[in-house]
Protein backbone atom coordinates (compact mmCIF):
# COMPACT_ATOMS: atom_id res chain seq x y z
CA UNK A 1 0.00 0.00 0.00
CA UNK A 2 3.22 2.77 0.55
CA UNK A 3 4.67 2.16 -2.19
CA UNK A 4 1.16 2.08 -4.80
CA UNK A 5 0.54 5.34 -2.66
CA UNK A 6 3.99 6.57 -3.24
CA UNK A 7 3.53 5.85 -7.00
CA UNK A 8 0.41 7.65 -7.53
CA UNK A 9 1.50 10.86 -5.83
CA UNK A 10 4.41 10.98 -7.94
CA UNK A 11 2.17 10.03 -11.60
CA UNK A 12 -0.33 12.79 -10.00
CA UNK A 13 2.78 15.59 -9.45
CA UNK A 14 4.40 14.71 -13.09
CA UNK A 15 0.27 14.83 -14.65
CA UNK A 16 -0.21 18.40 -12.43
CA UNK A 17 3.53 19.37 -13.54
CA UNK A 18 2.83 18.74 -17.50
CA UNK A 19 -0.52 20.44 -17.49
CA UNK A 20 1.27 23.75 -16.15
CA UNK A 21 4.06 23.35 -19.21
CA UNK A 22 1.18 22.15 -21.48
CA UNK A 23 -0.71 25.92 -20.41
CA UNK A 24 1.92 27.75 -20.42
CA UNK A 25 3.41 26.89 -24.08
CA UNK A 26 -0.10 27.14 -25.32
CA UNK A 27 -1.69 29.77 -24.13
CA UNK A 28 -5.43 31.08 -24.44
CA UNK A 29 -5.01 33.96 -26.79
CA UNK A 30 -3.97 31.19 -29.27
CA UNK A 31 -7.25 29.59 -29.91
CA UNK A 32 -7.63 26.70 -32.33
CA UNK A 33 -10.45 27.29 -35.37
CA UNK A 34 -11.92 29.85 -36.71
CA UNK A 35 -12.36 33.13 -34.72
CA UNK A 36 -15.32 35.02 -35.65
CA UNK A 37 -15.90 38.77 -36.72
CA UNK A 38 -12.12 40.07 -36.47
CA UNK A 39 -10.17 40.77 -39.61
CA UNK A 40 -10.83 42.06 -43.11
CA UNK A 41 -13.59 42.70 -45.47
CA UNK A 42 -13.85 43.82 -48.76
CA UNK A 43 -16.82 44.81 -51.12
CA UNK A 44 -18.49 47.49 -52.86
CA UNK A 45 -21.37 49.76 -52.52
CA UNK A 46 -25.00 48.12 -54.21
CA UNK A 47 -26.63 51.28 -53.54
CA UNK A 48 -25.28 54.87 -53.97
CA UNK A 49 -21.49 55.98 -53.62
CA UNK A 50 -21.15 55.74 -57.11
CA UNK A 51 -17.98 57.49 -58.11
CA UNK A 52 -15.79 55.48 -55.14
CA UNK A 53 -17.94 52.40 -55.25
CA UNK A 54 -15.30 50.47 -53.06
CA UNK A 55 -15.26 50.11 -49.72
CA UNK A 56 -13.05 47.95 -46.92
CA UNK A 57 -13.35 46.77 -43.40
CA UNK A 58 -11.14 46.19 -40.46
CA UNK A 59 -12.86 44.43 -37.57
CA UNK A 60 -10.76 44.80 -34.25
CA UNK A 61 -11.77 42.72 -31.36
CA UNK A 62 -11.65 44.75 -27.79
CA UNK A 63 -13.27 42.42 -25.53
CA UNK A 64 -16.12 42.64 -23.44
CA UNK A 65 -18.16 41.87 -26.84
CA UNK A 66 -17.21 44.62 -28.51
CA UNK A 67 -15.37 45.26 -31.87
CA UNK A 68 -13.79 48.74 -33.89
CA UNK A 69 -14.46 48.73 -37.00
CA UNK A 70 -12.50 50.95 -39.86
CA UNK A 71 -14.32 51.54 -43.25
CA UNK A 72 -11.83 52.98 -45.74
CA UNK A 73 -12.05 52.90 -49.25
CA UNK A 74 -8.78 50.64 -49.34
CA UNK A 75 -7.14 48.11 -46.78
CA UNK A 76 -3.25 48.74 -46.80
CA UNK A 77 -3.33 51.89 -48.19
CA UNK A 78 -3.09 55.48 -46.22
CA UNK A 79 -6.27 56.37 -47.50
CA UNK A 80 -8.90 58.79 -45.30
CA UNK A 81 -11.12 56.74 -42.88
CA UNK A 82 -14.50 56.93 -43.89
CA UNK A 83 -15.72 55.63 -40.85
CA UNK A 84 -14.15 54.50 -36.94
CA UNK A 85 -16.98 53.32 -34.52
CA UNK A 86 -17.50 50.19 -32.16
CA UNK A 87 -20.20 47.68 -32.60
CA UNK A 88 -21.75 45.49 -30.16
CA UNK A 89 -21.86 41.83 -30.38
CA UNK A 90 -25.70 40.36 -29.63
CA UNK A 91 -27.64 37.58 -30.46
CA UNK A 92 -24.53 36.29 -32.67
CA UNK A 93 -24.15 39.47 -34.68
CA UNK A 94 -22.20 42.84 -34.50
CA UNK A 95 -24.05 45.68 -34.78
CA UNK A 96 -23.60 49.56 -34.75
CA UNK A 97 -25.42 52.49 -35.84
CA UNK A 98 -24.91 56.22 -34.39
CA UNK A 99 -28.14 57.84 -36.45
CA UNK A 100 -26.47 58.15 -39.93
CA UNK A 101 -24.12 55.21 -40.21
CA UNK A 102 -25.60 51.66 -39.49
CA UNK A 103 -24.11 48.51 -39.71
CA UNK A 104 -24.29 44.24 -39.36
CA UNK A 105 -21.55 41.45 -39.45
CA UNK A 106 -23.26 37.85 -39.35
CA UNK A 107 -21.15 34.86 -40.12
CA UNK A 108 -19.33 35.50 -43.66
CA UNK A 109 -21.83 38.79 -44.35
CA UNK A 110 -20.92 42.49 -43.32
CA UNK A 111 -23.97 45.03 -44.73
CA UNK A 112 -24.42 48.47 -44.04
CA UNK A 113 -23.93 51.82 -45.36
CA UNK A 114 -25.75 55.40 -44.40
CA UNK A 115 -28.81 57.03 -44.06
CA UNK A 116 -29.30 59.94 -46.56
CA UNK A 117 -31.93 60.64 -49.27
CA UNK A 118 -30.56 58.01 -51.90
CA UNK A 119 -29.78 55.24 -48.05
CA UNK A 120 -26.58 53.97 -49.26
CA UNK A 121 -25.86 50.37 -48.75
CA UNK A 122 -22.80 48.32 -48.92
CA UNK A 123 -22.31 44.47 -49.10
CA UNK A 124 -18.59 43.19 -47.95
CA UNK A 125 -17.48 39.46 -47.54
CA UNK A 126 -14.25 38.16 -45.42
CA UNK A 127 -10.86 38.95 -47.11
CA UNK A 128 -7.60 37.33 -46.21
CA UNK A 129 -4.18 39.10 -47.74
CA UNK A 130 -0.81 36.00 -46.99
CA UNK A 131 2.11 37.61 -47.52
CA UNK A 132 4.10 36.52 -51.05
CA UNK A 133 7.24 35.63 -48.53
CA UNK A 134 5.69 33.31 -46.36
CA UNK A 135 7.40 30.77 -45.74
CA UNK A 136 10.30 31.77 -48.08
CA UNK A 137 13.33 29.37 -48.45
CA UNK A 138 16.90 30.34 -47.31
CA UNK A 139 19.44 30.09 -50.30
CA UNK A 140 22.48 28.29 -49.83
CA UNK A 141 24.71 30.95 -48.28
CA UNK A 142 22.37 31.46 -45.66
CA UNK A 143 22.48 31.11 -42.02
CA UNK A 144 19.47 29.02 -40.29
CA UNK A 145 18.84 30.58 -37.17
CA UNK A 146 15.62 28.73 -36.28
CA UNK A 147 13.83 25.91 -38.19
CA UNK A 148 11.84 24.46 -35.41
CA UNK A 149 15.02 21.94 -34.52
CA UNK A 150 16.62 23.41 -31.99
CA UNK A 151 18.59 26.58 -30.20
CA UNK A 152 21.91 26.08 -31.91
CA UNK A 153 22.38 28.99 -33.31
CA UNK A 154 21.21 31.07 -30.20
CA UNK A 155 23.42 32.43 -27.35
CA UNK A 156 22.87 30.46 -23.48
CA UNK A 157 19.63 31.62 -21.98
CA UNK A 158 18.77 32.93 -18.85
CA UNK A 159 19.43 30.62 -15.72
CA UNK A 160 20.04 27.53 -18.39
CA UNK A 161 16.50 27.42 -20.03
CA UNK A 162 15.17 28.48 -22.94
CA UNK A 163 11.68 30.00 -24.91
CA UNK A 164 9.12 27.29 -26.21
CA UNK A 165 9.86 25.40 -29.08
CA UNK A 166 5.87 24.30 -29.87
CA UNK A 167 4.46 21.80 -32.23
CA UNK A 168 5.37 22.92 -36.45
CA UNK A 169 8.81 24.54 -35.61
CA UNK A 170 7.22 27.22 -33.45
CA UNK A 171 9.59 29.49 -31.49
CA UNK A 172 7.21 31.35 -28.41
CA UNK A 173 8.74 34.22 -26.41
CA UNK A 174 8.60 33.03 -22.88
CA UNK A 175 7.88 36.55 -20.95
CA UNK A 176 8.81 34.97 -17.88
CA UNK A 177 12.75 34.78 -18.91
CA UNK A 178 14.41 37.64 -21.37
CA UNK A 179 15.09 38.36 -24.82
CA UNK A 180 17.15 35.95 -26.61
CA UNK A 181 20.06 36.88 -29.07
CA UNK A 182 22.16 34.85 -31.71
CA UNK A 183 25.58 33.23 -30.85
CA UNK A 184 26.67 34.50 -33.78
CA UNK A 185 27.35 38.61 -34.39
CA UNK A 186 26.27 40.59 -38.06
CA UNK A 187 26.72 43.35 -39.16
CA UNK A 188 25.21 44.38 -43.03
CA UNK A 189 22.89 41.86 -43.49
CA UNK A 190 19.55 40.26 -45.19
CA UNK A 191 17.11 38.64 -42.87
CA UNK A 192 13.84 36.54 -43.01
CA UNK A 193 11.81 35.75 -40.35
CA UNK A 194 8.36 35.03 -39.72
CA UNK A 195 6.15 36.08 -36.48
CA UNK A 196 2.26 35.82 -34.92
CA UNK A 197 0.92 37.84 -33.28
CA UNK A 198 -1.69 36.35 -29.76
CA UNK A 199 -5.46 37.85 -29.53
CA UNK A 200 -5.41 39.85 -26.71
CA UNK A 201 -8.75 41.79 -27.47
CA UNK A 202 -8.81 43.62 -23.39
CA UNK A 203 -5.27 44.78 -24.07
CA UNK A 204 -4.81 48.27 -25.59
CA UNK A 205 -1.31 50.08 -27.22
CA UNK A 206 2.41 48.63 -25.88
CA UNK A 207 0.32 45.51 -24.17
CA UNK A 208 -0.92 43.97 -27.20
CA UNK A 209 1.09 41.45 -28.38
CA UNK A 210 4.71 43.15 -27.93
CA UNK A 211 7.95 41.94 -29.28
CA UNK A 212 10.72 43.51 -31.15
CA UNK A 213 13.32 42.52 -33.82
CA UNK A 214 16.82 44.05 -33.01
CA UNK A 215 19.84 44.27 -35.90
CA UNK A 216 23.40 45.01 -34.69
CA UNK A 217 21.55 44.45 -31.33
CA UNK A 218 20.53 48.10 -31.37
CA UNK A 219 18.55 49.14 -34.47
CA UNK A 220 14.86 48.06 -33.63
CA UNK A 221 12.05 46.93 -36.05
CA UNK A 222 8.62 46.96 -34.09
CA UNK A 223 6.75 43.90 -33.91
CA UNK A 224 2.79 44.71 -32.11
CA UNK A 225 -0.94 44.18 -32.88
CA UNK A 226 -1.16 47.39 -34.62
CA UNK A 227 -3.56 45.88 -37.02
CA UNK A 228 -5.89 48.76 -37.94
CA UNK A 229 -3.84 51.28 -36.58
CA UNK A 230 -2.70 54.06 -38.06
CA UNK A 231 1.31 52.91 -37.99
CA UNK A 232 3.05 55.16 -36.03
CA UNK A 233 6.67 55.53 -35.23
CA UNK A 234 6.19 52.85 -31.95
CA UNK A 235 4.03 50.22 -34.04
CA UNK A 236 4.49 47.05 -36.35
CA UNK A 237 6.42 48.46 -39.32
CA UNK A 238 7.95 51.04 -37.88
CA UNK A 239 12.00 51.73 -36.76
CA UNK A 240 11.47 52.46 -33.37
CA UNK A 241 11.64 55.89 -32.09
CA UNK A 242 12.98 56.48 -35.72
CA UNK A 243 10.66 55.87 -38.52
CA UNK A 244 6.25 54.92 -39.09
CA UNK A 245 6.29 53.05 -41.44
CA UNK A 246 5.32 54.18 -45.18
CA UNK A 247 1.77 52.09 -44.18
CA UNK A 248 0.36 49.68 -41.80
CA UNK A 249 0.81 46.09 -43.17
CA UNK A 250 0.10 44.60 -39.83
CA UNK A 251 -2.27 41.62 -40.40
CA UNK A 252 -5.07 40.15 -37.83
CA UNK A 253 -3.43 38.65 -34.79
CA UNK A 254 -3.48 34.83 -35.14
CA UNK A 255 -2.19 35.43 -38.99
CA UNK A 256 1.42 34.36 -40.10
CA UNK A 257 3.51 37.99 -40.94
CA UNK A 258 6.58 38.06 -42.36
CA UNK A 259 9.50 40.87 -41.64
CA UNK A 260 12.13 40.54 -44.80
CA UNK A 261 14.80 43.28 -43.51
CA UNK A 262 18.16 44.34 -45.53
CA UNK A 263 20.43 46.06 -42.65
CA UNK A 264 23.47 48.15 -43.38
CA UNK A 265 25.51 48.77 -40.90
CA UNK A 266 27.13 52.29 -39.91
CA UNK A 267 30.53 52.97 -41.52
CA UNK A 268 33.74 54.52 -39.61
CA UNK A 269 37.08 55.19 -40.72
CA UNK A 270 40.01 53.86 -39.26
CA UNK A 271 40.12 56.44 -36.86
CA UNK A 272 36.56 55.52 -35.56
CA UNK A 273 35.32 58.20 -36.92
CA UNK A 274 31.84 57.77 -38.01
CA UNK A 275 31.37 58.32 -42.20
CA UNK A 276 27.87 56.95 -43.04
CA UNK A 277 25.01 55.98 -40.53
CA UNK A 278 23.51 52.91 -40.31
CA UNK A 279 20.30 52.37 -43.11
CA UNK A 280 17.47 49.67 -43.12
CA UNK A 281 15.18 48.42 -46.23
CA UNK A 282 12.06 46.53 -44.28
CA UNK A 283 9.70 44.41 -46.38
CA UNK A 284 6.64 43.77 -43.40
CA UNK A 285 4.49 40.96 -45.70
CA UNK A 286 5.69 41.78 -49.56
CA UNK A 287 5.32 45.69 -48.90
CA UNK A 288 8.23 48.17 -48.46
CA UNK A 289 7.35 49.95 -45.13
CA UNK A 290 10.74 51.46 -44.87
CA UNK A 291 13.14 51.92 -47.52
CA UNK A 292 16.71 52.56 -47.57
CA UNK A 293 15.91 54.47 -43.94
CA UNK A 294 18.74 56.56 -42.38
CA UNK A 295 19.54 56.03 -38.85
CA UNK A 296 21.23 58.19 -36.94
CA UNK A 297 21.12 56.20 -33.64
CA UNK A 298 20.26 52.98 -32.37
CA UNK A 299 16.70 52.76 -30.96
CA UNK A 300 16.21 52.73 -26.90
CA UNK A 301 12.99 52.05 -25.65
CA UNK A 302 13.47 53.79 -22.60
CA UNK A 303 12.55 57.35 -22.41
CA UNK A 304 14.91 58.34 -19.96
CA UNK A 305 17.96 57.23 -21.48
CA UNK A 306 19.46 59.03 -24.43
CA UNK A 307 20.04 57.33 -27.85
CA UNK A 308 22.39 54.75 -28.46
CA UNK A 309 25.30 56.02 -30.42
CA UNK A 310 25.86 55.00 -33.91
CA UNK A 311 27.20 50.97 -33.38
CA UNK A 312 30.53 49.88 -34.53
CA UNK A 313 31.72 46.20 -34.08
CA UNK A 314 29.38 43.28 -35.20
CA UNK A 315 26.51 42.11 -32.64
CA UNK A 316 23.68 39.48 -32.22
CA UNK A 317 20.63 39.65 -33.51
CA UNK A 318 18.25 40.05 -30.94
CA UNK A 319 14.81 39.05 -30.40
CA UNK A 320 12.79 40.59 -27.23
CA UNK A 321 10.74 39.26 -24.85
CA UNK A 322 8.29 42.07 -23.87
CA UNK A 323 5.49 40.01 -22.00
CA UNK A 324 3.62 38.68 -24.55
CA UNK A 325 3.83 35.31 -26.18
CA UNK A 326 4.62 36.39 -29.69
CA UNK A 327 5.42 33.41 -31.69
CA UNK A 328 8.08 33.13 -34.41
CA UNK A 329 9.27 30.30 -37.50
CA UNK A 330 11.67 29.97 -40.13
CA UNK A 331 14.40 32.41 -39.07
CA UNK A 332 17.12 32.73 -41.73
CA UNK A 333 19.94 35.64 -42.24
CA UNK A 334 22.78 36.30 -45.17
CA UNK A 335 25.86 38.46 -44.21
CA UNK A 336 26.17 41.72 -47.05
Amino acid sequence: MKWNLIIMIAVLCVTITGALFAEDANPANYPEGFVPFIGDWVGKYVKGEEKNPNVGAQVIALGNDEYRIVLSPKLYARTPVMLDIVGKLSDGTVKYDDGYNWGEIKEDVFWGGKRDEDTSTFHLTPYKLESPTLGAKPSKRAIVLFDGSGFDEWARFPKGTSWDILEDGILQASPKLGSIETARKFKSCRLHLEFRLPLLPDERGQGRGNSGVFLQDYYEVQVLDSYGLPGYWNECGAIYQISAPYVNMCLPPLQWQTYDIEFHAAKFDRNGKLTENARMTVMHNGTYVQKDQEMPHGTSYSGTKPPVPPVKGAQPIHLQAHNNCVQYRNIWIERL
